[in-house]
């Protein structure tokens, strides 16, 4: 069953319209032309910073990680070609397809797709790396092209970058848009590229790097005790040198350290975190923070979990997030790849299966007790059920055929049924109920007969 949220979007658009959606070039000014959307160094030096937290931070490994095995679920397609694109989806391997796209998406923002031809058959669906794409489009939003650069080398253009001198710089040229396909998460307004689901915390995240490398110095330098030293006694008081001896000695000291000293220095320990600082403080503020912007609960990352209410009610908010981000594939997919490869229309539709084997369960529960309480029928149920569940029902008036009668006549005056209906052998009978045989001048047929008085009951 196709959801509301499923039905509302039906065709692909095109966007463009009237109304602009970024400032015109020719008019913008110095400090407008500098939009983080068409500086492509900053943008390239963001998404590098985003690569290194995915392989150095274990935590936005497993957010990332989390989210895209959430999100990509069992699937199935429904609509007329819903067999066509069945047999394209084992042929691309579409499940690994998803699970690398939607990685892309919420490490960057953003994920493209060459979707790569022979005839009219899709081969291909080859994922490019988003650090060196770019999108172009007119001022009122409408996508004109994309371009790939690389190190600074224009290599493949698609379409047009809207600036013929640029045009002629590229490699390779090709026509056509329609051969690549944008995913975008987290999109604002009407920009053209998507967000980072990391993007809020790369504050955090950066100091958490900076403590974790100097972590091993941190540690080497503070992991002392703090000492206080007692110099000389009443019958030998130390001097400014012997002082000043012992107290540059303590300030070397470090972790594994030895102190030798005569009888006249007394060295006690008072504490190990005076010395130092709290590390695991800002520590834990930081992972806070990262898990927070990461949307993803301590739970599923290892951490926590002694709240059970709490973090029930985590999951299922992250339920509704996951739901979200199947919305933007499937959207995506529908128009860029379905309808624009001309694989499919409007009315074929991608369809994922419940996230949580719970969630699932609880709907099918619901389902059989609807048709237990006979409010709804097995015919209906089945048609609720996901596909691999669905079965062949028989045609309900191949069971009883008297449902496939019809009761009325032309003229709207109700009919017999068949079994009701007399047969000829009927018809023929002399011996037939319905016929007058005693009088001989009717021939048997029916007469009204005047002769008799219909007696009517008088009022008294």
């Amino acid at each position: 069953m196709v959801g509301f949220m499923e039905r509302a979007k039906s065709f692909f658009v095109r966007e463009g319209g009237k109304a602009l959606v970024q400032v015109p070039k020719s008019k913008a000014s110095s400090l407008l032309s500098m939009d983080p959307e068409d500086n492509v160094s900053e943008r390239v030096e963001k998404f590098q910073k985003l690569r290194r937290s995915y392989e150095r931070v274990p935590l936005i490994t497993a957010i990332i990680d989390v989210q895209a095995d959430q999100t990509v679920q069992n699937f199935y397609f429904d609509g007329p070609n819903s067999k066509k694109l069945t047999e394209m989806a084992d042929k691309v391997n579409l499940m690994r397809f998803f699970h690398r796209i939607t990685k892309s998406m919420l490490l960057y923002g953003n994920a493209y797709v060459e979707i790569v031809k022979k005839g009219k058959e899709i081969e291909e669906l080859k994922i490019i790396n988003p650090i060196w794409m770019d999108t172009w489009r007119k001022d009122t939003g409408e996508v004109i092209g994309f371009t790939q650069i690389i190190s600074g080398k224009e290599k493949v253009l698609w379409g047009s970058t809207g600036k013929p001198e640029m045009d002629a710089k590229f490699e390779k040229r090709i026509k056509s848009i329609d051969s690549i396909a944008h995913f975008k998460y987290n999109v604002l307004g009407s920009e053209k590229y998507g967000r980072s689901i990391i993007a809020p915390v790369l504050g955090p995240l950066q100091a958490k790097l900076d403590i974790e490398m100097d972590l091993a110095k941190v540690i080497h330098k503070y992991v002392a005790p703090l000492i206080w030293a007692k110099v000389g006694n009443d019958q030998f008081p130390a001097n400014d040198t012997a002082v000043s001896t012992i107290s540059s000695t303590l300030n070397d000291l470090q972790a594994e350290s030895e102190v030798t000293t005569s009888h006249l220095v007394d060295l006690q320990v008072l504490d190990f975190n005076a010395k130092g600082m709290d590390i695991k403080t800002p520590v834990d503020y930081m992972d806070q923070q990262i898990i927070t912007g990461g949307q993803t609960p301590p739970v599923l990352l290892g951490m926590g979990g002694e709240n059970k209410a709490e973090a029930e009610v985590q999951l299922r908010a992250f339920g509704r997030h996951i739901k979200a981000i199947q919305r933007e594939l499937k959207y995506e997919f529908e128009d860029n790849i379905i309808v624009k490869q001309g694989i499919g229309n409007e009315k074929d539709k991608l369809v994922w299966e419940r996230s949580e084997e719970r969630e699932w369960e609880s709907d099918v529960d619901i389902i059989r007790g609807l048709v237990t309480d006979g409010i709804l029928t097995p015919q209906k149920a089945n048609d609720l059920l996901p596909e691999r569940f669905n079965e062949e029902l028989p045609d309900p008036t191949e069971l009883n055929p008297l449902l496939n009668q019809n009761s009325q006549g032309p003229d709207g005056v109700q009919i017999p049924r068949d079994n009701q209906m007399k047969n000829d052998k009927v018809k023929d009978n002399p011996k037939d109920p319905t016929m007058t045989t005693k009088d001989k001048k009717t021939n048997g047929s029916r007469v009204n007969k005047t002769d008799r008085e219909i007696p009517v009951m008088k009022k008294k």
